[in-house]
């Protein structure tokens, strides 16, 4: 669609500053908050060359902090290949002795980087290779027994945390894979987005896919599946987002125009109505809630790295160029 028509869609909707600006060394890459309750508190911040793993503070939660929100270094991991995509473990805790930290990077070189610390010895870093071309978008089930992961190699693959880091299964794409999601609600079952418009579902067992959803427009870029509701799938999909129930596949729940260009998406872990998406003109944030007309924040950013919500507060965090930007949205 094009821009002009998107920018007259929202001509009036204000524009947000973020709330909290953090400053960093260097252009933030990737930016990955943690989507697990016992290390909600943790984010993975991807610059050039090292991965950084802080604690992110806020006065919401701990009222002795002296700032409103403070990021707190746990621990640098060296890379020196780009990331494309980051995923938690569940494995990382911190209320456990001794402390773990496990999250996986996928690099341009084609390859999925398993790293883990105890935070007190030197670091591991495992190397998983097969795929033959850019990984678009890798995340751990929630129990960590797999690790998924799509690239535009037409496959999405499934390693076995537990049995080696081993590829145990490949699933054929009919185009690019661009995202990959599980729901802690339904275990075994794997979301996956092709770039072609099309949403799967598969059963990991029988490696079958058991519920489709299309977009009937390209290219599909970023879907989620919502951690607030296991009912809703949503998808971004050339400048629209879409949103489906999985009982009623067939039609969309909702859909709206965001952009000329949309290739960022995230549902909010608190509100199964809330939705972030990032697209064109001009790097736009837009924050959006399915019975309100208009986009409900609204940010041009100079850059982006990486799109992300906080687990149990109601915080977006986007990575603009040399900083992390947080923009608290009314979620309730």
């Amino acid at each position: 669609m094009p821009s002009k028509i998107v920018d007259n869609i929202h001509l009036n909707v204000k524009v947000n500053n973020p709330t909290h600006v953090m400053e960093l060394p260097e252009q933030v890459v990737k930016v990955e908050l943690s989507p697990f309750e016992w290390s909600h508190n943790l984010i993975c911040i991807a610059l050039p060359k090292l991965i950084s793993v802080r604690v992110i503070k806020f006065q919401e939660e701990d009222e002795e902090l002296e700032e409103e929100v403070d990021l707190e270094l746990l621990q640098d991991f060296t890379i020196n290949c780009r990331v494309d995509a980051l995923a938690w473990s569940p494995e990382t805790s911190l209320n456990v002795l001794p402390k773990c930290i496990m999250f996986c990077a996928a690099t341009k070189d084609f390859n999925l980087r398993l790293f883990s610390s105890n935070t007190v010895d030197a670091y591991s870093e495992q190397v998983l290779t097969g795929h033959t071309d850019y990984i678009n978008s890798i995340a751990f089930e929630s129990n960590g027994e797999y690790l998924a992961s799509a690239s535009d190699d037409l496959s999405c693959r499934l390693w076995a945390m537990k049995d080696g880091q081993k590829c145990v299964a490949e699933f054929a794409l009919k185009s690019p894979g661009m995202s990959v999601c599980w729901h802690s609600e339904e275990p075994g079952k794997l979301l996956v987005g092709e770039k072609n418009g099309t949403v799967r579902i598969y059963n990991v067992e029988r490696q079958q896919a058991i519920l489709s959803f299309e977009t009937f427009q390209t290219p599909l870029l970023a879907a989620d599946w919502s951690p607030a509701n296991s009912l809703l799938v949503a998808a971004i999909a050339g400048g629209s987002l879409f949103v489906w129930n999985i009982t009623r596949p067939n039609v969309p729940l909702d859909r709206q125009i965001l952009h000329s260009k949309g290739w960022l998406l995230r549902c909010s872990h608190q509100s199964d109505q809330h939705f972030a998406t990032i697209g064109q003109p001009a790097n736009t944030l837009k924050v959006v809630h399915t019975s309100v007309k208009q986009p409900i924040a609204n940010a041009a950013l100079k850059c982006v790295g990486g799109l992300s919500w906080h687990r149990k507060l109601p915080y977006v965090c986007v990575g603009v160029d040399r900083s992390i930007c947080l923009w608290k949205i009314a979620t309730n």
